[in-house]
């Protein structure tokens, strides 16, 4: 499973890090140090791009926000998002890393979220 693997990568690196599976789904998350940034995002992408038999999209962020309910709770500075596809396991990845502020406060942090869904209907049958 890719989550746990990716995990695994940042074991040591992490400040607190969750990993939860329902019905052969999984929801990952882990916690940096704001300067940790460019070292997980190297380790992120290096084990991304190690991964055989899939299709593997990267994308650049520059800016963004986190709304909730309406509302801005985060600011993001800059960020990487990726999909894999594994074509063997058919199951689909989106890896998202981000380095975000707390507007209120000012702190600062690196947080990682996965989600990685092993039911993929992207290799069903057209209807």
């Amino acid at each position: 499973m890719l989550a746990a693997e990716l995990l695994s990568t940042l074991e040591g690196l992490a400040e607190r890090s969750t990993l939860r599976e329902q019905g052969g789904c999984y929801a990952a998350s882990a916690f940096f140090a704001a300067e940790r940034y460019p070292e997980v995002e190297a380790l992120v992408a290096g084990f991304l791009e190690g991964l055989e038999g899939g299709e593997l999209i990267s994308c650049q962020v520059s800016a963004g926000r986190i709304l909730d309910q309406g509302q801005e709770h985060f600011e993001i500075l800059r960020g990487r998002l990726f999909e894999f596809y594994d074509y063997e396991e058919l199951s689909s990845s989106i890896v998202r890393l981000y380095h975000l502020r707390d507007p209120g406060s000012g702190r600062e942090w690196c947080a990682l979220y996965v989600d990685e869904t092993s039911a993929s209907p992207w290799w069903a049958e057209e209807v």
